[in-house]
């Protein structure tokens, strides 16, 4: 959480985009810089302000990754303007990142490294899909654990027969047939996702999140090849 007092234009817009995700900063001492004059050893304000005030402190807890990048969790949190929240966290980041507290107190830098760290890994979340879901789904209850699979026997048919096309493919042509089909089938689950967290269904949200988990690993398979997830190729 940070404020500070800002001249420029552009500044000051992201000083906007900073306070959302702040509680109102100590105030600050609004005095104006002042330089001697050689010849009369008088005190006149400087032509050019300066940064006069700064504040950071850490995000609350219970703040969402959708509050830090500006966009709203409800009615829907799936949906997410990935363009918007990325521009906000490069607004954010001219702030917050810890370059710009080099020189201050230690507990300020301290801030600045969580807060950067923490809005970084809000747009690493939403940013995402699959990730964006697991985090709603977390939120609401519902998280999905390590070993939890597909209980769909057909669907998971499905993956494993295109898995093993990727794997016995010949051509790139092969493989990039593979990865058309399973990339429609991502476009209906995320669609599937949007509606069933819309009408906040979780349970079956989590089960079309788990299959999307799934598609997503075919599609992490199609990119690698011809190498194997997981070699060193």
């Amino acid at each position: 959480m940070f404020r500070r007092a800002l001249t420029a234009a552009p500044a000051q817009v992201v000083l906007r985009a900073v306070q959302a995700l702040l509680p109102v900063a100590p105030p600050c001492s609004p005095r104006r810089p002042v330089r001697r004059s050689i010849t009369t050893r008088t005190q006149e304000p400087l032509r050019q302000p300066q940064p006069l005030c700064y504040w950071i402190s850490n995000i609350p807890g219970e703040m969402t990754y959708h509050e830090m990048l500006g966009t709203p969790y409800e009615p829907n949190p799936f949906v997410v303007d990935t363009a918007a929240i990325k521009r906000q966290l490069r607004q954010l980041q001219t702030v917050v990142h810890p370059d710009r507290w080099v020189g201050k107190e230690r507990e300020k830098q301290d801030a600045a490294a969580v807060m950067s760290s923490r809005v970084n890994e809000a747009l690493h979340r939403l940013s995402n899909p699959l990730r964006r879901v697991e985090y709603i789904l977390q939120r609401e209850g519902y998280p999905i654990g390590e070993s939890e699979n597909l209980e769909d026997p057909e669907v998971l048919m499905e993956t494993m027969e295109m898995r093993e096309e990727i794997e016995g493919a010949e051509s790139k042509e092969g493989v990039e047939r593979v990865r058309a089909t399973n990339a429609e089938k991502v476009e209906e689950t995320m669609q599937e996702i949007t509606e069933l967290v819309g009408r906040k269904d979780w349970p079956a949200a989590k089960v079309a999140a788990i299959k999307l988990k799934y598609l997503q690993g075919i599609e992490n398979a199609a990119a690698a090849w011809p190498h194997p997830l997981g070699s060193d190729h």
